[in-house]
């Protein structure tokens, strides 16, 4: 048996994965009709905490076998418990019907859209993403979209990466879901032919070079887990005869701040910093934007309004740092464009690689 407890939130999601159980919550707005976005994250939600009954809660990290539960226990794997889980989690979704091809396709823009956003990859690797878990992901700064990365995002891709990877060399015949199914063979605690219980990263490496096609496949793994680099996802896509196609540059000329806003008390100030950003290197975090060329800033939606249009000008900001007011004069780049389209209607390869692999 199990059993699935879904909270409904105002904005709150999440979920917590039990041996045979989880507690889920969402936005009720998921079950509201005309909610197609929000639906499709209540679909994939439920399926990442169901696999979690065997990536995590039974199949774990050695060290995770008997916790310390006064200290921080620390593990290199997370983009393989939280990355692969999100990676198989959406293709079930997918592969049994509950979503259908477009959901897939919608989602994994989605995704694309915040991994080109980012420029963490770069300067951290997977494994020191899942190492410094406990110290960072749950603190970000304002640095954090420039020096970190998403164990969870950029794991789901790169388990996108390896799994084509390794069907390349073994004419599609195991990929990743099997090499999941088979580290829970020899690995988990639930299982009755384990070897021993746990894993760490040379057990996963040792598993993939027993499957079939992974025997030369040790150093790619190395490259997609401890190199800071983005993985080739333009290839894997490649093997299905799909492409990553850019949006075309924003035709209107919108300027672009690159920087977050926070909005309180009738004050607009800079929260956090963005790859690239023309301000990076003339404001700080908690600094106030006064005004435009003059004109008083009201809100983040009306300092937007006044930049507008306005790619290749040059302006005047007012910003105010601990109460000292300055002025800074700068040219407006244009906004990036980090939205992609996933083009190709795939080959015969993806649409086996889509199709339940549920017994007919």
């Amino acid at each position: 048996d199990y059993t699935t407890v879904l909270h409904l939130t105002d904005t709150g999601r999440g979920g917590l994965e039990h041996m045979n159980s989880q507690t889920s919550m969402m936005p009720r707005s998921c079950l509201f009709p005309d909610h197609p976005d929000e639906y499709r994250d209540l679909v994939s939600l439920f399926s990442h905490e169901y696999l979690h009954q065997w990536n995590v809660k039974r199949l774990r990290p050695k060290c995770f076998l008997d916790y310390d539960l006064q200290s921080e226990t620390h593990t290199d794997l997370l983009w393989w418990f939280e990355g692969a889980t999100s990676w198989l989690g959406d293709m079930i979704c997918v592969r049994s019907g509950a979503w259908t091809e477009e959901d897939w396709r919608l989602d994994f823009e989605r995704k694309m859209k915040r991994h080109t956003a980012n420029n963490g990859m770069l300067r951290e690797s997977l494994a020191e993403s899942s190492h410094d878990a406990w110290i960072h992901l749950y603190r970000s700064g304002p640095y954090t979209r420039e020096s970190q990365i998403s164990y969870y995002l950029e794991g789901e891709l790169a388990l996108l990466c390896l799994d084509t990877e390794l069907r390349r060399r073994n004419d599609d015949t195991f990929g990743a879901c099997d090499l999941m199914a088979e580290l829970v063979r020899r690995y988990a605690i639930s299982s009755d032919d384990a070897e021993e219980l746990g894993v760490d990263y040379s057990d996963i490496r040792k598993t993939l070079k027993s499957c079939p096609g992974g025997s030369s496949m040790g150093p790619y793994l190395d490259r997609l887990v401890q190199q800071r680099n983005h993985p080739n996802v333009q290839r894997a896509l490649s093997t299905f005869r799909l492409k990553l196609v850019p949006h075309a540059s924003d035709k209107e000329g919108k300027g672009w701040l690159g920087v977050n806003l926070r909005e309180a008390s009738g004050r607009v100030t800079i929260s956090t910093y963005q790859a690239g950003s023309p301000l990076r290197n003339l404001t700080q975090v908690g600094d106030e934007v006064v005004s435009v060329d003059g004109v008083r800033i009201k809100s983040v939606a009306h300092l937007k309004k006044l930049i507008g249009g306005r790619a290749g000008d040059e302006i005047k900001l007012d910003i105010t740092h601990e109460g000292i007011l300055t002025t800074t004069t700068l040219v407006l780049p244009t906004s990036p464009q980090h939205g992609v389209t996933l083009k190709g209607k795939g080959n015969q390869r993806w649409k086996a690689w889509i199709t339940t692999r549920q017994a007919k």
